[in-house]
């Protein structure tokens, strides 16, 4: 595909960028990771001369205007960030707004796409519209690119269209991982979403050395292995190969913090998995385990990690994670570290230095390692 850094556009053409704006609003906006990621384009584009154009999306409306989620707190924060004017334009499909707006040499920020039905439909006819606001588009939101939603999917196709830098980075971080990993290669997978972690379990115990598993998936893999998982949640319905676990390279946890509730103040203490009560949450991996995954994480050359050890939102029951993180910041790896939730605790506890590439995809960091063809991409190939 095209890239940016190939064919930087001729000042006063006007660029299309398709950003992650989904950024949670807050005295922080102006350093998080997704605004950082395409603050850099941005510039870059302004200083070539372009006009630059800044279409994306935050939260889930559901096609209808919800000004809990505008983007008009992000267009601030990206002031803030440049330290220069950004004009917000509430409506891409006011032709009123085109006419005053479209010739401008401001940067400007459009309202949520999803505010409108035809973003999450794919619809031709609002990618056109979305069109008319450009000559060129760039797209810098790895996090939607498994989505064929008009401005990822349909709009890319009306127009010149190329990979930022940060996209770019992202397809190169996520190519290593799966055709030229240095070994040992170890893949840490937590969090709640088994259906969608199953399938780069079954990758990576194909292709890693070691898969660590922790968080609620590991509690269907207990479950399913015959152990008692209390009141944890628990997706029986979920069909796991019996040879899954066969070679040992899956390794679940050995012991667990087991907690009388997923709140704060709850009762917890260290149990083995064989002595899990039934009255009980499986919270967090214990020490033991703790131990375990460090002592695989050191030795490795390459490490993939998404999804927290545990019930990371309470910091009783954060350790488990905070560990992970930290054996991963101190491995001498090529480190990839993804996923919302696991994202939302680093940087709660200050994003800690030494991985390699720090993601900013969940789903779609999920689908390009499972090997799916991802929508945003494909509209990109040359």
């Amino acid at each position: 595909m095209r890239l940016l850094n190939d064919a930087l556009p001729a000042p006063g053409i006007s660029v299309i960028v398709r950003a992650d704006c989904d950024i949670a609003v807050g005295r922080g906006m102006v350093g998080d990771l997704r605004l950082q990621s395409f603050v850099p384009v941005v510039r870059l584009l302004a200083g070539q001369g372009a006009r630059v154009r800044i279409m994306g999306h935050r939260g889930r409306p559901g096609g209808a205007p919800d000004q809990r989620m505008s983007l008009a707190p992000v267009a601030r924060a990206l002031s803030r960030a440049l330290g220069r004017r950004v004009r917000f334009v509430a409506d891409p499909l006011d032709d009123g707004a085109l006419r005053k707006y479209g010739g401008s040499t401001d940067i400007l920020f459009f309202e949520n796409l999803r505010f409108w039905p035809g973003e999450e439909k794919n619809d031709p006819a609002f990618a056109r519209a979305l069109a008319r606001w450009g000559e060129a588009y760039v797209n810098e939101a790895f996090s939607v690119c498994h989505r064929a939603h008009a401005s990822v999917d349909a709009l890319p196709r009306l127009l010149p269209s190329c990979a930022g830098p940060h996209l770019a980075g992202e397809i190169a971080a996520m190519e290593r991982l799966l055709h030229h990993p240095e070994r040992p290669f170890v893949a840490v997978l937590g969090g709640a979403k088994i259906e969608t972690k199953l399938p780069l379990i079954r990758r990576f115990a194909r292709d890693a050395d070691h898969v660590l598993v922790g968080g609620s998936i590991a509690n269907t893999l207990l479950a399913k292995a015959g152990r008692n998982t209390g009141l944890s949640e628990v997706r029986r319905d979920i069909a796991i190969e019996p040879d899954l676990m066969g070679d040992g390279k899956v390794i679940l946890p050995s012991d667990i913090v087991a907690a009388t509730a997923l709140r704060p103040g709850a009762r917890r203490r260290v149990r083995t998995v064989s002595k899990m009560g039934d009255d009980e949450y499986i919270a967090d991996i214990g020490p033991a385990t703790r131990t375990i995954f460090g002592g695989i994480i050191a030795s490795a050359r390459t490490i993939v990690w998404n999804g927290p050890m545990g019930f990371a939102e309470v910091s009783a029951f954060a350790r488990g994670t905070t560990a992970v993180a930290e054996a991963i910041a101190r491995a001498r790896a090529f480190s990839v570290v993804g996923g919302g939730d696991t994202m939302s605790l680093l940087s709660r506890r200050g994003m800690p230095a030494g991985f390699s590439h720090v993601s900013t995809g969940g789903g779609a960091m999920l689908a390009f390692l499972a090997g799916e063809q991802l929508p945003g991409i494909e509209a990109l190939a040359e």
